[in-house]
């Protein structure tokens, strides 16, 4: 117990300097323990998620024409051991009293449902009855509506105004997803499920569903349930039965990347506070050697002075870890939250702390031991006749072997493509840093003391005195300065490149999604005010055989005679109506994801399944396209129609005259169509939510590396207290001299400046090189971006790293000129 008195007693002699170390330990601590729980949630929450949200059911039954006989479904209920629900989806419109509210936002989808209490459904209600035989609505949307069970809700149909009373509540689900408020119901549809036999009657569809979803009641029967639904489509014409397939894991390593980039960010913290503890154990063991000294005379061991020492590392430690830990609990707590809304999970399990807690505590501790080894160890090499003679230490030389090292870490970084490549190059700029720091120094010399005169010449003087401390404060943060040019300069790449893929592979102004597309719909749209031109086009998801495994595969049927007015991909020499044209009816064209998902080659054939059964398609081209996020494949029309039976189209693709605006054009065709149309999207639209995602995902990122830049902060704060009790003497002398206080703060600060200037343009330099090296292999959704440096943001970023130095400095150069005249000429 005394020991960790006396541990406690030395460290609160220097209050300042402890309460910053500490500080930076929290810092790091709590960012490691927020990153390491998010991205433990995020891996545990988006497999259950995935499967609740999308994976219900286990197969479905579908028409190749838009609706078909319910008798199917009938036959679906004599399987043993199997759930199965019958579904038609319609459009309509809410009636809403409100006459600020606009027609486009009270469409609507009811969807009937002849069960809505089944494992299939899946609802989780909240309160009311699901089978009721009223509407069920989400939490969400009766939050926004206002609405309560036995409320009721009003839709302006075909047949009239029809009027059902709400009687269940349930939490918000994919399958009933409606938008966050009345604004976004300009952009997406409301939801609402019903009986089957109220959607039958109110749209005259008697007797009429459009799919049946099915699912085995135990696993061990999938199989022969699924074999029972396919024969089940095999003895009704035009009726097929496909499987549920989810890749999770595909999905998920999507998110690699960002996951890589945030453990980078957050280990950055505890990285750079180790460099804090280093720095102030290594000058505080310089201040107490006379004490040291004393001890050894006294009897004390050079093993009982390391102790010594020791204790005091473990306390700052201690401290610091349980701080972090508290504070770092919070910030998981949000961290977890947006990564959660950035991968789309709408609720997640309970946030996984273990992992974070254990890893962080052992980083909390070890590091800044590690990083007061080489300090402690000095302490049993002080040498009391040294000391007692006063000898002055010189500065020792920079080791060139280390020199030498950081340049092989940085060259070798150059073979890595892989974000990991971050990690040797910023311990080479470590290395080779002195060198650089150094030689800015001399640069900046005639500089200094040009513009600032005798203020300047003394921070030049006092910083190339202190180089080697100096130099390893600037280099915290020229690390953090490179990490959050090269993400800002990514967000900023990616957001170009992704707007200008989406534009030229969009097909169009505007995406239309209808319920289907009747006869006369597309003359229609082609007569609609503002609209130039039109088409319309198939998409369905195909299950596709890969290694065993199955996976679905989203395939455009395009025409030779439209394709090239309404683009979807590029990346072909000929034009792409001659590519689609002599496209045989085996043969398929697949984008740069499925193609690199696949790992086949040109020429080589991919199964899909047919409405005849397993088939095998020859890959006969690579395109590029963000169509449908950039996932899926391209065949001819005709061929498509032919193979997986699809009768009827869903989507139209519009382009618009010159002088007619996209909102405009939205309302003209909405005007036209009214409630049939389900969702309109245009290019702009997907840049704008994609553009947020990645935002984002930088964001989160960025904040991380500020958190750092912070510790930097503390570094110079610290580096500058040290400096100028090293100097409180000479700073006596100064001010015996004439030199006023306005002087002294001038030049403390001048020193903070410089070590911030040189942090910051070095560290830009390096984030540009990282840029450069990143460009060749970074991607969001397949999506690469080219090499390209923003003045905006270089221009911001330094503007942060100068204020940063500026703002860090301020206590310091106060604290100096406030040193009593008598106490500093006394100060030993």
């Amino acid at each position: 117990m005394k020991q960790w008195q006396i541990a406690w007693r030395n460290l609160m002699r220097r209050k300042l300097r402890t309460f910053l170390t500490i500080l930076s330990i929290v810092i790091g601590v709590a960012s490691t323990f927020s990153v390491i729980a998010a991205v433990d949630s995020a891996e545990k929450s988006f497999p259950i998620f995935v499967q609740k949200a999308f994976a219900k059911a286990d197969f479905i039954l579908a028409g190749t024409d838009a609706y078909f006989s319910e008798d199917v479904y009938k036959q679906m209920e004599t399987i043993d051991g199997a759930t199965s629900v019958a579904l038609l989806k319609e459009n309509t419109k809410l009636v809403v009293e409100e006459e600020e509210i606009s027609s486009i936002q009270k469409r609507m989808v009811v969807t009937g449902y002849s069960k809505l209490d089944t494992a299939v459904t899946g609802f989780e209600l909240i309160e009311g009855d699901l089978n009721g035989g009223g509407a069920v609505i989400t939490d969400r949307t009766a939050k926004i509506w206002g609405s309560r069970i036995g409320d009721s809700i009003s839709f302006n149909t075909d047949q009239g105004i029809k009027n059902i009373e709400v009687s269940a509540i349930i939490k918000y689900t994919q399958e009933l997803m409606g938008p966050s408020s009345w604004n976004m119901a300009k952009y997406h549809h409301w939801a609402v499920a019903l009986p089957l036999p109220v959607v039958q009657e109110w749209f005259g569809l008697e007797g009429q569903i459009q799919g049946i979803q099915g699912k085995a009641n135990d696993r061990e029967s999938v199989a022969s349930v699924k074999q029972a639904a396919d024969q089940v489509a095999k003895m009704n014409s035009d009726i097929f039965m496909q499987p549920v397939v989810i890749n999770i894991n595909e999905e998920f390593q999507k998110m690699d990347s960002f996951f890589m980039a945030l453990y980078i960010a957050g280990f950055l913290g505890i990285i750079l506070s180790a460099f804090i503890i280093f720095n102030s154990l290594y000058v505080s063991i310089k201040e107490r050697k006379n004490e040291f000294a004393v001890l050894k005379t006294i009897g004390y061991t050079p093993g009982q002075l390391q102790a010594m020492v020791l204790s005091e590392v473990i306390l700052l430690a201690l401290i610091g870890t349980v701080i972090g830990l508290v504070v770092g609990y919070g910030m998981a707590l949000g961290l977890t939250n947006l990564v959660f809304m950035l991968i789309g999970i709408q609720e997640g399990n309970s946030i996984v702390l273990l992992p974070g807690i254990l890893l962080s505590l052992l980083a909390g501790l070890v590091v800044p031991v590690i990083a007061a080894w080489y300090p402690i160890r000095d302490v049993g090499k002080i040498s009391v006749i040294k000391v007692l003679k006063e000898h002055k230490s010189k500065a020792k030389p920079t080791n060139k072997w280390v020199g030498i090292l950081g340049i092989v870490l940085i060259i070798s970084s150059f073979f890595i493509e892989h974000l990991l490549l971050v990690l040797p190059l910023m311990v080479g700029i470590a290395c080779i840093f002195p060198y650089l720091f150094r030689l800015f120094v001399l640069v900046m010399k005639g500089f200094y003391g040009l513009i600032f005169r005798f203020s300047g010449d003394m921070a030049m003087r006092n910083l190339h005195r202190n180089l080697s401390r100096s130099s390893m404060t600037s280099v915290i943060l020229c690390l953090g300065i490179a990490m959050i040019v090269l993400m800002s300069s990514l967000n900023s790449a990616l957001l170009q490149t992704y707007e200008k893929m989406v534009h030229s592979t969009y097909g169009g102004n505007l995406d239309i999604m209808f319920h289907h597309i009747e006869e006369g719909d597309l003359e229609k749209i082609k007569n609609t005010e503002g609209v130039a031109d039109a088409t319309t086009y198939s998409l369905q998801s195909i299950i596709w055989t890969l290694d065993g495994e199955k996976r679905m595969l989203p395939i455009f049927g395009v025409g030779e005679d439209w394709i090239d007015r309404f683009p979807l991909f590029t990346g072909q020499n000929e034009t792409h109506g001659d590519l689609i044209k002599r496209l045989h009816d085996d043969e398929i064209i697949l984008d740069e994801i499925s193609y690199e998902v696949w790992g086949g080659r040109i020429g080589e054939s991919i199964t899909l399944d047919t409405l005849d059964g397993a088939k095998s398609f020859k890959v006969i081209a690579v395109v590029n396209t963000m169509k449908n996020r950039g996932y899926g494949a391209f065949m001819n029309e005709a061929h498509f129609k032919e193979s997986f039976g699809v009768k009827f189209e869903k989507n139209a693709l519009v382009l618009k005259d010159d002088e007619t605006s996209s909102l405009q054009l939205r309302e003209n065709i909405y005007g036209q169509f009214g409630e049939r149309v389900e969702e309109m999207w245009g290019p702009e639209d997907w840049v704008t939510v994609i553009g947020s995602m990645v935002t984002s995902s930088f964001s989160i990122i960025n904040a991380l590396v500020i958190l750092a830049i912070i510790i930097s902060g503390i570094g110079i704060t610290n580096t500058l207290l040290i400096n100028i009790m090293e100097r409180v003497r000479e700073i006596g002398m100064m001010r015996a001299v004439g030199v006023t206080r306005k002087q002294v703060v001038r030049m403390v600060i001048l020193e903070g400046f410089g070590i911030g200037l040189a942090a910051t343009v070095i560290g830009i330099l390096f984030g540009i090189l990282l840029i450069y090296m990143t460009s060749g292999f970074m991607e969001y959704n397949n999506l690469t971006f080219e090499f390209g440096v923003s003045p905006l943001i270089i221009t911001l970023i330094f503007s942060f790293g100068i204020l940063i130095s500026l703002v860090s400095s301020f206590a310091p150069s106060r604290r100096a000129a406030k040193i009593p005249l008598n106490e500093a000429l006394r100060y030993e």
